[in-house]
């Protein structure tokens, strides 16, 4: 048992962008001596309680933990990962199924179908179709408009990129890094982790990154507007960072994947953040404003600039409500489910995983 309250980070283990549902699986920094548990099941068979209640059974013990939570669903969990024994239960159903990449070494499958009734569900397997192709057609929706939204951003990148400053980008982030521990001599090269700590749900966008702090975490600001340069300015010093021995974790913008919102460099608990709103309630270290300093004048664009974020803010929000029509239609699937499944099996076999972490806990 650790001493203290844990710390609880929250996560998304994936994210609905202009990209389609895209998710990077990455749990840990390193996989030597991990374990991966990953559940299946269908919907309502109990995955986001057995998930909680692994991570309660953990937080009790002292541990912190990184709940991962749905995207169509925040309030429910996909996975959770308890760092200090490097031990992940994950749901691997619906956009985001998954294999195994090491069976055996690291990786298992649990299976709650196994405590379902199959002949009670089977004749509901018309019903069951209708709704998925329904759901399915909800999320292409989904992705189609947010891939609108992200052609209406990109008109508004495409000004401001032209007018960005490349030695300043990266003067920037070379002030950035002089603000890193000095970490002397090191042989090693620091592991990269990516991660979504964002996400676009039938809530709207939701933003995480306040729960990465700890009381002592740093933070460091970049302020800019779209394609002023601040996910270059992160791609650089998250390499800087690795250069230097320091394990990086990469949080990704929801709506583009390919661009960054926040690095964490948990060995010198650091953030560089783009959003410091987000973390209302710290004052960072410093703040770097590309506005000042990363981009010329914008010219007659004025008038252009705001009439694109108001169309793709316009785009953004339509897209948020399918995405609640794709949450309403895609729960009706639950009804066909929870009524046939075994939970006191499912109890049992939850007792039996959380006494196989605390001894891989003990190993480890």
């Amino acid at each position: 048992m650790k001493n203290g309250a844990p710390h609880v980070k929250r996560c998304f283990f994936g994210c609905n962008s202009a990209e389609g549902f895209r998710t990077f699986f990455d749990f840990l920094p390193r996989l030597d001596n991990a374990r991966i548990i990953i559940v299946k099941g269908g919907p309502g068979t109990g995955k986001s309680t057995f998930i909680g209640s692994v991570g309660k059974a953990f937080a009790d013990q002292g541990y912190d933990l990184e709940y991962q939570h749905c995207s169509l669903d925040p309030q429910s969990y996909d996975a959770v990962v308890i760092p200090d024994i490097r031990a992940v239960v994950v749901a691997a159903t619906g956009h985001h199924v998954f294999d195994p990449r090491n069976p055996g070494a690291v990786d298992e499958i649990l299976n709650l179908g196994e405590y379902w009734d199959l002949d009670a569900i089977r004749p509901h397997r018309r019903e069951i179709i209708a709704i998925n192709e329904a759901s399915e057609q909800k999320f292409h929706k989904v992705y189609r408009l947010l891939k609108a939204a992200r052609l209406l951003l990109g008109n508004v990148e495409a000004v401001y990129a032209q007018r960005r400053d490349p030695k300043e980008i990266d003067k920037i982030a070379q002030e950035i890094v002089a603000f890193f521990p000095d970490m002397g001599i090191t042989e090693g090269y620091g592991a990269a982790r990516h991660a979504f700590i964002s996400s676009i749900t039938p809530a709207g966008e939701i933003h995480n990154v306040a729960t990465v702090l700890r009381p002592d975490t740093q933070v460091l600001a970049l302020r800019g507007e779209s394609g002023s340069g601040r996910s270059p300015i992160l791609e650089k010093v998250g390499e800087e960072a690795r250069l230097r021995g320091f394990d990086v974790e990469f949080f990704h913008r929801p709506l583009d994947p390919n661009l960054l919102d926040h690095l964490y460099l948990p060995l010198a608990d650091l953030v560089v953040t783009t959003q410091p709103e987000a973390l209302s309630e710290v004052q960072p270290l410093a703040t770097f404003d590309l506005g000042d300093r990363a981009a010329g004048t914008l010219g007659g664009h004025n008038a252009e600039l705001v009439e694109d974020m108001v169309r793709y803010e316009t785009m953004l929000q339509e897209a948020v409500t399918v995405l609640a029509q794709a949450k309403s239609t895609h729960e009706q699937l639950e009804q066909y489910y929870i009524p046939n499944m075994d939970f006191n099996k499912v109890d049992k076999r939850l007792r039996h995983t959380v006494e196989e972490l605390l001894r891989h806990a003990a190993a480890a």
